[in-house]
């Protein structure tokens, strides 16, 4: 059980592997659908909004709305932009905290609405590729975010995505252990390419960190001047990563493109 600073409780779902979907478009939709008529289990992740900076301020662009066909179990997504990295180390990390702890809040009744009377708060994804450098800022902005007695986060299940980069750090578990539910570590559009040796090392840097995890894959490729990327062949990482006592399942972003067929890897 995580040590989370607000007090809040924990629900015993948290710890049984998950197998999601994210909706980005109206085609992940369509696809989620599909998908679930061979596997009814598949949990949807629907990117609500993106914080973005604009000038001197935070701002909200909203994404797609949780409709009744996401479930009941749908987790939201709310990314931070790449532009928001410009302010670390010109604007203080509180005052950051802040701003997005704002801008949150007023997304969560969008996020809620859909659930039935009384059902548990929805789970929040919080997306951001931050800096290798700037993680110590990040985590204290997640810990405002989680830890305060007023923290917009603290009475709900609560998860960030992570990069193989940010696990280089030995320090990532203890910086983010005592205030999140656990890490989505994204191996897809990072320039990961999958190969024994970095497989290994993607494994012994999750059992490091020592905190719950869940694999973020794509079902689709890139085809680039070189090559294709593999994004495709990280789902070959599931059968050992399943056996870690911090494996929490795995999230899947298809673009359109289906994924059921990579699952029985």
């Amino acid at each position: 059980m995580l040590p989370l600073a607000s007090g809040c409780g924990r629900d015993a779902t948290l710890d049984a592997p998950t197998i999601g979907q994210w909706i980005w478009t109206s085609r992940d939709s369509a696809l989620l659908q599909a998908s679930r008529r061979t596997r009814p289990d598949i949990r949807a992740g629907v990117w609500v909004a993106t914080l973005s900076r604009r000038g001197d301020s935070l701002v909200t662009a909203l994404g797609r709305p949780i409709d009744a066909d996401a479930g009941p179990d749908a987790e939201a997504v709310i990314r931070i932009d790449d532009s928001f990295s410009a302010w670390w180390g010109t604007v203080p990390s509180d005052t950051l905290a802040e701003w997005v702890a704002r801008r949150i809040a007023t997304l969560l009744p969008l996020i809620d609405r859909p659930s039935a009377v009384g059902a548990p708060a929805r789970a929040i994804q919080l997306d951001y590729d931050a800096p290798v450098f700037r993680l110590a800022d990040y985590a204290r902005l997640v810990a405002h975010l989680r830890a305060s007695r007023d923290g917009v986060l603290r009475q709900r299940p609560f998860w960030v995505t992570s990069l193989v980069a940010h696990l280089s750090d030995p320090g990532y578990g203890a910086r983010f252990r005592p205030w999140v539910d656990g890490h989505i570590v994204q191996l897809f559009e990072t320039g990961e390419r999958h190969d024994a040796r970095a497989e290994r090392q993607l494994l012994e840097r999750l059992e490091r960190a020592g905190l719950p995890f869940r694999l973020g894959l794509a079902s689709f490729e890139r085809r680039l001047a070189t090559g294709p990327t593999t994004h495709r062949a990280w789902f070959d990482v599931i059968p050992t990563a399943s056996r870690s006592t911090w494996y929490r399942g795995l999230w899947i972003f298809p673009a359109g493109a289906s994924y059921l067929q990579y699952l029985h890897r």
